[in-house]
């Protein structure tokens, strides 16, 4: 998510020039490899790279093909295999195992484009998706880098009629899904690849607590490209200047956080006060408010005890509000210091958004980009 952010500042920056343009794709892979598809880095013709389609091992290349793309204006696929035992496919020294298919497209830098509309979606919270044509084996009335882009309205760039009512229909469902897939059409000249990209909202981070233990949390998931939110229940100004590395700094009363933060699919919340009062008082509001990710700073005995005078109060958590509460917070990680709790904090929100257990990767018996399910249905 970051990496969308990094490209479109740089975007920013350059609008006003002549300079030319380049955005390259991870758009297929096979395979082990470093990056998934979405993956993206622009290119400037007198050295810009920003962002990133593999580990390091592919820029160099991805850079040097690109200038005649920018030069022509004509974009092209190209496939990186390196599955070879040799792994001295190119001279780059490979090692991944996998097959990788880079889309290298001319980007025009004041035209309407492909990351213009991932940041309005992304500035508005509202999911989308960007279906891309990047194979065409045979005879097609579309091209190469021909696009449908979904969010609330329906923006069509795919020729062939017939072509984009099918992507049209798959990009709903990939949308309604909440997954990006790869898809291939079978038409009457021949075979037309097109990838299929839904883009979900940075996740909201919201903080509640503004001891000096939250500003490497803070850190962290700025670094992720999450939108952060810290939250003091006391009106001090220090707050304010202490995080302002953070998205918003809000102040209010545990009984009106729920007044002053919006929550939706992609929030999460860790509750950081070291105050038990506090920390009742929010869990009481928290608790039912459909949090995916509740977090709670504190020994494990500490938060039962939360819990117990909530079930006394006649507050009786579900067993999805249950299950989506975490406490202690954090992997166990060993962490001991502020800045490895917060690791470990980060860690297990990221662990559990993108549904995967957060062990070692050395006992997974699934491919590493595979979620949780996909292991436990192999188990």
């Amino acid at each position: 998510m970051k990496e969308l952010h990094d490209i479109k500042a740089a975007l920013e920056q350059v609008k006003d020039t002549t300079k030319k343009l380049a955005l390259a794709t991870l758009v297929k892979v096979e395979g082990s490899t470093y990056r998934r598809p979405g993956a993206r880095m622009l290119m400037s013709a007198d050295g810009l790279i920003v962002g990133a389609i593999s580990g390091g091992c592919l820029e160099s290349d991805v850079f040097e093909k690109a200038q005649q793309v920018m030069d022509t204006g004509s974009p092209c696929v190209v496939k990186y295999d390196s599955t070879s035992e040799e792994d001295l496919i190119w001279g780059l020294g490979l090692g991944c195992q996998g097959i990788a298919y880079v889309l290298i497209e001319s980007l025009p830098v004041n035209e309407p484009n492909q990351i213009s509309f991932v940041h309005k979606c992304l500035d508005t919270r509202f999911e989308s998706a960007i279906a891309t044509v990047f194979n065409i084996e045979g005879e097609s009335k579309s091209q190469i880098g021909d696009r449908l882009l979904l969010n609330s309205e329906i923006v069509n760039h795919i020729s062939d009629e017939e072509l984009a009512a099918a992507v049209l229909r798959d990009t709903q469902v990939a949308l309604q899904h909440k997954t990006s897939v790869g898809k291939q059409y079978q038409l009457i000249g021949g075979k037309v690849e097109v990838f299929i990209q839904v883009i979900q909202p940075p996740l909201s981070l919201v903080i509640l607590g503004a001891g000096y233990d939250v500003l490497p949390v803070v850190r962290f998931g700025k670094e992720l490209g999450w939108h952060i939110t810290v939250v003091d229940n006391r009106q001090r100004e220090a707050s304010r200047k202490r995080f302002q590395e953070a998205d918003r700094v809000k102040f209010c009363s545990p009984q009106d956080v729920l007044k002053n933060i919006k929550i939706d699919e992609r929030t999460v919340a860790v509750v950081m006060t070291h105050n038990y009062l506090d920390d009742l008082e929010l869990l009481r509001v928290l608790l039912p408010s459909g949090l995916k990710y509740l977090g709670v700073l504190g020994p494990k005995k500490r938060t039962a005890r939360l819990l117990q005078e909530l079930l006394e109060e006649g507050v009786i958590p579900t067993p999805q509000q249950q299950q989506n509460l975490y406490s202690p917070v954090g992997l166990d990680i060993g962490a001991d210091n502020s800045e490895e709790i917060a690791l470990a904090i980060i860690a297990e929100i990221q662990a559990v958004t993108a549904k995967h257990q957060g062990g070692f990767l050395r006992n997974r018996t699934v491919p590493i980009h595979a979620s949780i399910n996909s292991q436990s249905s192999k188990n």
